[in-house]
């Protein structure tokens, strides 16, 4: 387990020095300030709420850059509405950066779809794979075209979703 939260935290370390650096570089080709979007408390629980009634996801924050779109999303996996597909998620074209804001969950990752029936919260059972409880206050990052699902859900699970290419 320690292994695993010090690669989370080395990748977290890298992904924030390349966005120090890239901010820099930015700052130094503009000579004026960027803007700034904060999102208190009452806007993150907006949008929570909203996720509930889009089926598990809101659209938190978008911004295209060149000819990529990146968007922020809140996530809340509560639900049979708000499950995985029955093979489970994969994000293409990008790796995620998820911290969890709520609740907790068992997070299966790999392995392969099995084709049984939903728990409670629509998940499916992914054969092999590796299993492991994340809860609030946690992070990790999620390689593209890497398949998982969350079952053993503590509602409220909410989580904040950011993509890097």
């Amino acid at each position: 387990m320690w292994n695993i939260r010090r690669t989370v935290l080395t990748g977290l370390a890298v992904v924030a020095i390349g966005a120090l650096w890239h901010a820099k570089i930015t700052a130094q080709q503009n000579s004026s300030a960027g803007v700034v979007t904060v999102f208190d408390h009452q806007k993150l629980d907006a949008s929570f709420a909203k996720a509930i009634s889009n089926g598990g996801s809101d659209l938190l924050w978008s911004h295209t850059s060149g000819k990529e779109t990146y968007n922020v999303e809140t996530h809340s996996r509560e639900s049979v509405n708000a499950a995985c597909k029955p093979e489970g998620c994969s994000h293409t074209g990008y790796t995620a950066v998820v911290y969890v804001v709520s609740g907790a969950a068992t997070m299966t990752v790999g392995g392969s779809a099995k084709a049984a029936a939903p728990d409670k919260f629509g998940g499916h059972f992914i054969q092999g794979g590796e299993s492991r409880r994340i809860s609030k206050g946690d992070m990790f990052i999620m390689p593209p075209d890497t398949f998982h699902w969350y079952k053993n859900v503590e509602s409220p699970f909410q989580y904040i979703e950011v993509p890097v290419p």
